[in-house]
């Protein structure tokens, strides 16, 4: 975990909640989300990288044999001066490094990979806690004030995500059912509050009365009537 020393949002001696539960779950989902769309960019951009790459070293090399054979024959008769195709040859190497170095597809795919690996490293974190039971887990308010830390720096490459990603994960993950997509794809869920648990109350259990017992109650009262209180005679 990250080792910047900062004060907690939460206060000290925190206890574990299923409140807190559930809200680490999303975070968990939205972890392996953050996970699953960095390694589709990380493949996407790898193999432009490696294509445009591959092409860049075939024309240098190409330029390369095309200086070797106009160096060691007199092309007179030629139509179109060797000069001129090595020139293009020139002029479209000199494009393809440029488009290579404005791109930068090569830091965007290694940014993914990395990305994606903190992403995991945070999920497994994540799942690690919530199937430890509360007793033997971390201190509340300290996990929570590391994991955030580790969320904050992982998401710092959430933007470059593309869009068309961003809505492939919409639709992979948003069909399982109560699982937390991320907002920036496309779905935006309310926010959760504080609700007190509430304690299961066991309702006070009064017998029926059935004729056994309304009898056994009429013959404990006639038994033990309540003082002051006698038999009533009809007026004679």
């Amino acid at each position: 975990m990250s080792t910047k020393d900062e004060s907690p949002d939460t206060a000290t001696g925190l206890n574990w909640s299923p409140s807190i539960d559930r809200m680490l779950a999303n975070w968990c989902d939205q972890s392996k989300s953050f996970e699953w769309m960095n390694t589709e960019a990380y493949s996407r951009y790898s193999v432009r990288s490696t294509g445009m790459s591959i092409t860049v070293n075939v024309a240098i090399a190409l330029s390369g044999v095309a200086n070797l054979i106009v160096g060691s024959a007199q092309l007179t008769n030629a139509s179109v001066p060797p000069s001129t195709i090595l020139g293009c040859v020139s002029i479209a190497i000199s494009i393809i490094s440029m488009l290579e170095d404005k791109f930068d597809w090569i830091t965007m795919a290694n940014n993914f990979k990395q990305a994606s690996v903190q992403w995991s490293n945070v999920s497994r974190k994540l799942e690690e806690q919530l199937a430890v039971p509360p007793g033997g887990r971390k201190d509340c308010s300290t996990f929570l004030k590391y994991i955030k830390q580790d969320i904050t720096t992982v998401s710092a490459t959430n933007y470059m995500i593309p869009k068309d990603i961003r809505t492939k994960c919409m639709e992979k993950f948003g069909k399982i059912a109560h699982f937390d997509v991320p907002d920036i794809c496309g779905q935006v869920e309310h926010t959760s509050v504080y609700v007190e648990e509430q304690q299961q109350q066991h309702p006070l259990k009064v017998p029926l009365l059935t004729d056994t017992n309304t009898a056994d109650a009429i013959a404990q009262s006639q038994s033990n009537p309540p003082p002051g209180v006698g038999s009533v005679h009809p007026p004679k």
